[in-house]
């Protein structure tokens, strides 16, 4: 792969060669990698890797970087691979650590377009639609297709029972954080995401209802329908090549977000980071109830 990597976002996020070098810390004793996709971006080659431990069984699922306009997550990663390894030999563990190289390196959400415009199509690398029973056979990027073939081959080995998915708003008006799953807003993960959040600062949407008119209850969406990778982590069942099968049913799929207007990067890394070094204690408590 060639780097150069400067990335066109002024908010001093890591470069994309420098990610890709703390990558390449996760231990191999530890973890088997599996490269999901490769897409090019003018003269660059970018890999979406896919990390999974060698310690199988009931697992957590960390994801970042689903939209590239939002770097905390992929950032708090990457800070914290010293920290992951030290996980990887107590917990089985699925780690996306970048699903959107190329958004990630532009700061654009999408990586099929540079810029919006009304005439053209927008493809999330988060898309799940055709993998989700009772939705509309809608198009999605083969990018989007390979990741959630990678996250419905992975529950073979490592079905999730806490997914973790460091996302951010640009709200103006505050933030709130999407729960999945059988708890739904009762997730208490996901209320102790909130509180953590507030703590640091964070501003929450004071309404209880979202501009989609969605239902808030104490800071946390619930169960929305969202056709997202999210939503197929918590279907108890999906669709694999025309036939319904059993799906991930992680009992916990928390989405998080935090506010990007206003607030330093560094503020928001660390956040994040310390929601990642959070999880394990999460994951027991969701083992063990």
């Amino acid at each position: 792969m060639t780097f150069e990597i400067k990335t066109y976002s002024k908010d001093n996020r890591i470069r994309l060669d420098k990610i890709y070098s703390k990558l390449s810390k996760l231990n191999a004793k530890l973890w088997d990698k599996e490269i999901i996709f490769i897409e090019g971006d003018d003269n660059y080659l970018l890999q979406v890797l896919g990390f999974k431990t060698k310690k199988k069984g009931k697992a957590l699922y960390l994801i970042a970087g689903i939209h590239g306009e939002e770097p905390a997550g992929v950032n708090a990663i990457a800070k914290n691979v010293f920290f992951l390894n030290g996980l990887a030999r107590k917990i089985p563990i699925v780690l996306i650590p970048l699903a959107n190289p190329k958004g990630y390196r532009r700061n654009w959400r999408y990586p099929n377009q540079k810029n919006y415009s009304k005439n053209k199509q927008y493809f999330s690398v988060g898309d799940s639609e055709p993998f989700l029973i009772g939705r509309k056979k809608k198009k999605i990027s083969n990018q989007a297709k390979l990741l959630n073939h990678f996250i419905i081959d992975s529950i073979k080995t490592h079905p999730p029972i806490l997914s973790l998915n460091f996302h951010e708003d640009q709200s103006k008006t505050g933030a709130y954080i999407f729960s999945h799953g059988k708890l739904g807003s009762n997730d208490p993960i996901a209320r102790k995401i909130v509180r953590i959040l507030k703590k640091r600062g964070f501003k929450f949407y004071k309404k209880s209802k979202t501009r989609f008119n969605e239902p808030i209850t104490e800071g946390v969406v619930a169960n929305i329908p969202d056709n997202s990778i999210d939503e197929l982590l918590s279907s108890k069942q999906i669709i694999l090549n025309n036939r319904k099968i059993k799906g991930p049913s992680s009992k916990s799929v928390i989405v998080i977000e935090t506010n990007t207007i206003g607030i330093p990067l560094k503020k928001r890394v660390e956040a994040h980071s310390k929601i990642l070094k959070m999880s394990k204690r999460f994951f027991k408590h969701q083992k063990s109830s």
